[in-house]
């Protein structure tokens, strides 16, 4: 789930695309991806 903006740094930006991949290929419930999706911006 790509934000509109990715403000930050490189370890930011890096953490986000290692995020977004995760989301996509470890097998979890909707909710499971929306909860990680909060905690994963409140990290940045």
């Amino acid at each position: 789930m790509p934000r509109s903006r990715i403000n930050g740094n490189f370890i930011d930006k890096t953490f986000t695309i290692v995020a977004d991949i995760l989301l996509r290929v470890i097998p979890t419930t909707s909710g499971e991806k929306e909860a990680f999706t909060y905690y994963r911006d409140g990290a940045i």
